[in-house]
Formats: C-alpha cells, structure tokens, sequence
C-alpha cells in the first residue's frame, strides 16, 4: 500500500495515513473464523505530519490444544484471547452479563447468545502514549500497562485485573492504578486503587481506594483518600441507585479533613438527578459553626426546579487551592448560591457577605458580594462594596472563563476610602510599613492575558517607610497616575518626622505589580532625616542623620541600583554609632527584606528575584558625631567629630563595604565601668580609614587622661611619705576596629617637681616595659586614683595573671575580678574563693547600662572535690523585666576532678536562667570537660614541665650596677 488516508475511510477522527507491504496467509470471511497469518511490514504511519513509532504488526490465529487462540503483537503492544469465543457477539455477551448488575442502563439482548463465551484474555503495551490520542485527544499515557481476566457466559462470571502506571485525561493525571474486578451471577465487586490523583498544582488526592459493590441497579460505594497538602484524610460512604433516566444518592456518614478541619456529611441526606427533575434532601456539610446545606426548590415562575446551596461562615482560607493565587483573600463568606435550569443554561445567582475581609492580609472588614453566571457563555458578573474605618468603594465588575480573546477580566471601582496598604506585599524590598487612603476611579482590565491597573487618585495622609534607612516620610493631597503598566508618582512633596520637605518623583513599570522597573525614581531635599536605624536593624552601622541629600532609584526587580548621596546638616544634631562587635555577617542587614514580588500570593520565577544594590556617599563635617563603640562589655566608645567622606555599598548578593577616611579634630575616648565611674581620655589625633571590611578599618588615635592629685607614695623612694601629683596616662590606640591595639604610658606635668627624681622616672619607666605591670597599674590609678605597691600581700608572686586585652575596660574589669578572688583565696586559706563573670552592654542609644552577672563561692570540699554556688544577675535586661526586676536566678556546680592537676573533670549542674518565651528555664545534666590554665596562647600545647622552664627564664631576676 503506497499510502491510505485512515480518516477518509473512516478509520480515525484525525489526518491519519498508512503506507507499507502486507504479507497475508490466511483463511476466512470474517474475524471469528480466520485462521492463518496477517502480517504488515515496513510500515509508516503518519499523524498529520508527525511519523508514529510503527513498524510492523502481527495478527495470528489457531488452534492450540483444542482452543481458539488469537494473537496480536506490534512493537508497542501484545494482546491475546484464548478460549471458546465470537468476537463478532462479544458485545452483546458483555452486555447480558452487565444488565444482571445494571439492568436500569444494560438491557438484556432479544435473542439467544448461542456460544458459551468461555475464555481468557491479557493485553500487554509498552510505548503506547502515542496511539492513545488517536481515540481521544484528551488522553495520554498508558505506557507498560498490563491488564488480564477471564469471561464465562454460561457460569456468570467475569474477572479483571488491570495495572497502569500512569496516564492522564483532561490534564488529569492517575498514578499508579490498580483495579480488580470479580462478576459473578447477581453481584459486581469493583476495587480500585490509585497511589495519586493529581488534579492540578494545589491538588491531589494520593492513596485513593474506592470499592463498589454493584447488584440489581444498587451499588454501595466506599471512597477513601489519604492526605495531601490540602484535602486531609476522607471517607465518602453511600448508596447509589440506579434509575430509567437517572440515579439516586443516598449518603450516610462520611467525612473529609481541609486544612487540618474535619468537616461531616450527615446521614440520610439524599440526591436524586432524573431527566428534567432534581430533589436534594437537606444535603449537609459543617465543621463548628460552618456549613454548607443543598436542597431544591421550585420556581416561582414556572416548574423548574432550582438547586440551592446555603453558605454559613465558609472560611476561604480553605478554599485557597480553587481561588485565584492573587491577589490573596481571606474571609468568612455567608450568603445563598443558586442554580436554575440545570439542565439546560444554567445561571447561578448569588447574594451573600465576607465577613472580616482581607485582601492580602490587609483588613476591610465586611464586604458585601453579589455575583451572577451564565454556564453558557461563560460571562460572570459581580458586585462588591463596602463601608468601613479604612476602605469604602463599589465594586463592578465582569468575568468570561470562555473568553479567548485575552480580555476576560473587567472591573471598575469607585473608591471613596481605600488604605493604600494593600500595595506593601508588592513593594516590601523598597518601601514598607505604607500607609494612606485613596480616592478616585481605578479599573482593572485584562489585555493579551495581562492585567492591567488604569486610572487615577488622589492619596491623602499618606505615609512610607523607606526600607534601607527606616525613615518615614508623609505627603498628602497628592495624586497619583495609573497607566498602561505604568505608576506615575508626578513631582510629590513629602515631609520627614520633624517637618522638614522634600520631593519624590518618577515612574514604576509593572506587570500588574510583578517584574517591577524602575525609572529615575528620585527623592531630593536640602535638609530631611536621611537616617533613622537602630542596633537591631543594623547591628553594624546604625544612627539618626539629618541632613542634605539626593536618592536614585533605577532598574529592573533583577538588578536595581540605588545612589544615596548626603551631607549631614550644620545646624542640625546628627549621630552615628559604629559597633565593632562580630555576633552577625557582614552582609547581613536585617531591616532589609529581599523577597521575591507576590512570593507571599504564588510561585515567582527565579528570574524575577529581587537584586538591590545601595550605594551611598557620606560626606561627614563636626555637625555629625560618631562613636566607635570598641567593646559594650566595658562600655570602651570613641566618641569623635571631624570630617571626612565614607561611601558605603551593599546589596542582595555583596557584604557591606565601606570606604573612606574620618579625621577626628574633637572627641574623647570614654572608659565608663558600671556607670559608677567614668574616665574620659581625650583624643587630641586620630583617623579611621576604611579600606572594605568595615570591621578592618585601620585606627591611629592618641588619646589622653589626666589623673588628679594621684598618690604616688607606692612608687618614690620614701614610701612611708604621703605624696601626691597629677599624672596624664597617655594611651596609642592602633590596629584595627576589630582588634585595637592599646599601649600605654604615664607622664608627669612638665613643671613638676618629680621630672628630677630619679626613683620616680626610673618606676615608670620600668611599668612601661613590663606590659603586665603597666595595665596593673592603669587599672589601679583608674579606679583607686592610685599606684598599688607590688609587694601587697594579696598581688604578689603566682597571684600576678597575664592581662591580655585590646580596650581600657578590659584591663581594668580582668584585673579587679583577678584581685578580689586572690583576696579571699588568702583569707580562707585556699578552701574558699570567688569566682566572678562579668558582661556588660552600653545601650548607646538610651545611654542605659545592661549586665549579666555570674558569679558566687568555690568550695574545696576535698583533693578531687569542689563545690560551686552562685547565680546570674540580669541588670536592665528587657527579658527579665517582664518578670521582675533585677532576678537573680540559681547557678550549683559540683566537680570531681579526674587527675591530679584538675584538667579532667566531671561536672554536674544545676542552671536556671530567663527566658523570652517560658518564663524561668531550669536546665540540669552532667558534663565531662577539660580544662588548661594558661598565660599564653602557645602554653596550650606545651607540656607542663616546658612550661616551668619558659617561666624560669621570663621570670628570672635581673641585676643592674649602677655607679
């Protein structure tokens, strides 16, 4: 055959065309007395244009041990009936058979079936997707399906087993299927069971079982289906009967779980569909006070009957995965749905109300609805309106789910009073925190499948925050242009907290709030509040600047650009604080919330991830004060003013980045311990440069105390003598904001008269060579206002510890706890002593002090056993006030030391301390730790006895002969 056009003979609905040899052996009339082989060979078989996987397709008929066999195989499938069979009556066998279970829709053939029917059968396919659409174009799959069964007319009986793994109709997609199926003289057993139902992509419907049980026109039905994201278990139990012209449902009790709510049909609730008739019998669904109730009613105007469905407070939270994606809405929807001619051109007609509305998480209150559809053109038309505190507009509005045109959505609203709130869920990466109420005419119309806002309004007391320097900027009376996929701002004038003005102008590209752009959006003012943060929205650069500034913004969502260029104010206060703590990553800035646009509505692509990137040149001048805030512990701050120019950079995908030099003409260097005592140093030189890493900024400052009337009777020749002088401790602060780097050196006035004692100049020149010896001394004079003898009963010999620190309040807090545990070690002969843990924090904003103090008594009860008993005190900690101020909770530790130098040891604890969420937290177990005093970092992998012979050498005597 050198070409056959399937659909002009016949054959198929589509464009099919066959070409290839045929190789016929074969005897017969028809198909139930064949006898032979029928081969075709090199075939090609064409659907339209595309070529089918077809090659060659065998049909084979004999006789095998006294039973008829019929074989058909192709390189796609392999099916065979074996047994006593006519093919030609198999239908009207099959239907005899069925009209025992069914006889309402299988009437029972006139004639006699002569042939007993007795036979076998089993189909095998394997690429069989591309055949399937030749029947049907809605279906698809079936590939590797198995399916197997016998057929006995004479004893009743029919059995089936089917397996396929997958196939879809309709864009409905079956997993898995399994059925079974047993038919004997009056009773149909169906099972079927399917591993997933996937309707679409917020729905399925996985481990689904339905078994049937069918005789004399009534079935019993049983459905179960496990859970899916959104449908939780289900069970469906009922009766179908079978009418002429119809069926009748009768339920009894089921159940089905929707976002994790059981809701219940009750029994005895019935449903009968007929030709030109319907009845529901109080058909009704409810979970707490929501239910949905179907019944029927006849019409006032002629003898149709109508099917109503009452709504009492449907929740749409759980009717998220049939509602449109966006925008999001929530509600609690009460009203009548009903139906006429519903067998004919349905029209459905609603009237109702949502209750505690929200669109997009943003609240309205009640919303009046109405709604109207046309099942035979597709046309819904709606109403909506509502009046509340913050939103009050009509709604009008149409929809054509036939419409292929691409403009099926119309709406038109007339907003007397609407929150422009509702617009922060597309706008959080820019702005947040929107506020303001719109007036105007705004419609909503769908083009080429896009929507599109249009119209115009006028905002007033509107406000935004923006999202980089959380500050708040209003403006009122101001309109506001919708266009062709476009926001216009016009020119706005905008004000700061303190009154100051500005504008704001340029345009927004959007596609319905998704793949925003930006183009020359610009925010200028002579003097405005360009910065308002705090440490918790940016634990690295935080602060309040008023001043002189221009800000653009331009871009697509992708790869946005943001420049701020400013200058703080001369006659304004502005304040920066920079923390050089490393709790947080560099690049992480809390306050900044990069999300993708509509993430909280649907599934953005990648593509469309915000990318931000800030870029902001600072010039400083001594109207703005900066404090480096070296250690909160200790309460370390530099406190500078000067001038300089820092540009600071980061984004989405880069660390924050800081450039620039600040020369400091003014500022003083304050040691404040405990708030009790405070010692300004002034800096009389200093700079910060920054070459990237804000924490690596390289610092170079002097900074200078002046000590009054210090006694120095510890340091002079005649120590019984009762001497005092001012003395300037001088201190060199290099290395990085990171890690600073503090030297120190004392200095005695210029006209005093101990620049000529020579014991004097001697000790301190010497404190100066001993680093030891000199933060010793610094912390003494900082906080006694005195140099302390080296020879005191309490400091000498082994008691002396190595001070390793980088600021002025980690001397002095290291050396007081090391003094006031030598103290009581000494007076308790060793039994009893201190131990002491102090951490501190500066709030520099609200210039308060916050402390954790743990600390309490060590017991030596014996060689291998001590006993710890203390607590931890919270000062000024937020936590712990909503408690009670100041608690004090318990801290019991009791440790068994495992060798000889205590390095081993098994501790049992007992800790209770303050939590955000619970209250007072007690926490109790049993540790196993190691532990190694050292004085230098190197000692931690030395040996002990290397250690002793280091020590021997550092601490060897020194002898000077002087003549």
């Amino acid at each position: 055959v050198a070409k056959a056009n399937l659909k002009a003979l016949g054959f198929t609905p589509d464009n099919v065309s066959f070409a290839g040899n045929f190789d016929l052996n074969f005897t017969g009339n028809n198909i139930d007395n064949f006898l032979g082989t029928a081969r075709i060979t090199d075939a090609v078989l064409l659907r339209d244009t595309g070529k089918l996987s077809f090659n060659s397709l065998t049909i084979t008929s004999e006789i095998v041990n006294g039973k008829k066999s019929l074989t058909l195989a192709t390189e796609e499938i392999d099916a065979n009936i074996t047994g006593d069979f006519k093919i030609k009556e198999l239908p009207d066998a099959v239907t005899l058979l069925l009209s025992k279970y069914y006889p309402q829709y299988f009437k029972a053939p006139m004639h006699t079936i002569k042939n007993t029917q007795d036979f076998t059968f089993s189909v095998t396919t394997k690429n069989a997707d591309q055949y399937v659409g030749l029947f049907n174009k809605k279906l698809s799959g079936f590939n590797n399906a198995t399916a197997n069964g016998s057929f006995n007319l004479r004893n009743n009986e029919l059995r089936l087993n089917a397996a396929i793994p997958e196939f879809s109709y309709d864009g409905k997609v079956f997993k898995n299927l399994s059925i079974k199926g047993v038919g004997t003289k009056d009773t149909l057993l169906t099972e079927v069971a399917v591993k997933d139902i996937i309707i679409n992509d917020s729905m399925n419907f996985p481990d689904t079982r339905l078994r049937i049980t069918s005789t004399n026109d009534l079935s019993f039905i049983k459905l179960n289906t496990s859970a899916s994201r959104i449908l939780g278990d289900a069970e469906l139990n009922a009766s179908v009967q079978t009418l002429p012209d119809g069926f009748k449902i009768h339920f009894y009790p089921s159940s089905f779980v929707i976002n994790n709510k059981k809701w219940q049909l009750e029994k005895d609730g019935e449903l009968t569909l007929r030709k030109n008739f319907l009845d529901a019998s109080e058909v009704k669904f409810f979970h707490e006070d929501q239910e949905i109730v179907l019944s029927t009613e006849l019409s006032e105007e002629n003898d149709n009957t109508h099917l109503v469905a009452k709504l009492k407070n449907i929740d749409l939270s759980d009717l998220a995965f049939i509602l449109p994606p966006r925008p999001g809405l929530k509600g609690f929807v009460t009203g009548v749905a009903k139906a006429e001619n519903i067998f004919g051109k349905t029209l459905i007609d609603f009237k109702g109300r949502a209750d505690s509305f929200q669109l997009d998480g943003r609240y309205m209150g009640r919303v009046n609805l109405e709604a109207k559809a046309n099942t035979e053109t597709g046309l819904i038309t709606y109403k909506a309106d509502t009046d509340e505190k913050d939103f009050k507009f009509a709604i009008d509005g149409s929809y054509n789910y036939k419409d292929s045109t691409g403009k099926s959505l119309n709406i038109n609203m007339l907003a007397d009073r609407l929150n422009i709130n509702i617009l922060q869920p597309y706008l959080s990466t820019i702005f947040s925190d929107m506020q303001g109420i719109a007036t105007g005419n705004i419609a909503i119309n769908s083009s080429e499948k896009n929507l599109r806002v249009i119209g115009d309004a006028i905002i007033s007391g509107g406000s935004f925050k923006v999202a980089y320097t959380q500050v708040r900027y209003g403006f009122d009376k101001q309109p506001i242009r919708f266009g062709k996929d476009l926001i216009d701002l016009g020119t706005m004038q905008v004000k700061d907290t303190l009154g100051n003005a500005g504008t704001l102008s340029g345009k927004m590209y959007h596609k319905f709030f998704k793949e925003f752009s930006f183009e020359n959006l610009r925010f200028a003012s002579p003097k405005i509040l360009l910065l308002n943060t705090t440490k918790k929205d940016n634990i690295q650069f935080y602060g309040k600047v008023i001043g002189r500034a221009t800000m653009t913004l331009d871009g697509d969502i992708a790869n946005m650009k943001m420049n701020i260029e400013g200058e703080p104010s001369e006659s304004d206060s502005s304040h920066i604080y920079l923390p050089t703590g490393t709790s947080k990553e560099s690049n992480i800035i809390d306050y900044i919330e990069f999300i993708r646009f509509g993430s909280l509505m649907d599934n953005t692509p990648a593509k469309d991830a915000a990318n931000l990137t800030v870029d902001m040149d600072f010039t400083a001048n001594p109207a703005c004060k900066i404090d480096v805030i070296l250690d909160e512990e200790t309460g370390d701050i530099i406190k500078g003013e000067g001038n300089g120019r820092l540009n600071i950079r980061v984004g989405t995908k880069e660390p924050l980045n800081m450039r620039g030099r600040y020369e400091i003409t003014k500022g003083e260097y304050t040691f404040n311990f405990q708030t009790f005592l405070k010692r300004p140093f002034t800096l009389s030189h200093g700079s910060i440069t920054w070459n990237g890493d804000p924490l690596l900024a390289v610092i170079d400052m002097e900074a200078e105390y002046l000590a009054k009337n210090v006694d120095i009777s510890s340091i002079t020749a005649l120590s019984n003598l009762r001497q005092q002088e001012d003395i300037s401790i001088l201190s060199h602060i290099t290395g990085s904001l990171k890690k600073p780097v503090v030297d120190f050196e004392f200095k005695l006035p210029e006209k005093s008269e101990f620049n000529r004692d020579f014991y004097i100049v001697k000790r301190l020149a010497d404190f100066k060579n001993d680093e030891n010896e000199m933060n010793k001394q610094v912390a003494s004079l900082l906080l006694f206002n005195q140099f302390i003898s080296t020879d005191q009963a309490f400091i000498t010999g082994g008691s002396t510890l190595s001070i390793a620190t980088s600021t002025i309040g980690g001397v002095v807090s290291s050396w007081l706890t090391n003094v006031l545990s030598k103290a009581l070690e000494k007076a308790t002969n060793g039994i009893v002593s201190p131990y002491f843990d102090l951490n501190p924090t500066v709030n520099q904003q609200v210039t308060q002090l916050q402390a954790n103090i743990r600390g309490g008594l060590k017991f030596r009860i014996s060689q291998n056993l001590q006993l710890l008993v203390g607590g931890n005190l919270d000062y000024n900690n937020p936590v712990t006030q909503l408690y009670s101020k100041g608690v004090i909770t318990p801290d019991l530790s009791l440790e068994w030391l495992l060798n000889k130098d205590g390095s081993l040891r098994v501790v049992a604890f007992n800790r209770t301390t303050i939590d955000f969420t619970t209250g007072q937290r007690n926490r109790s177990g049993v540790q196993l730790g190691y532990r190694k005093d050292v004085n230098r970092l190197g000692d931690i992998f030395r040996s002990k006895k290397r250690i002793q012979q280091l020590d021997s050498i550092r601490f060897a005597p020194k002898v000077k002969i002087v003549n």
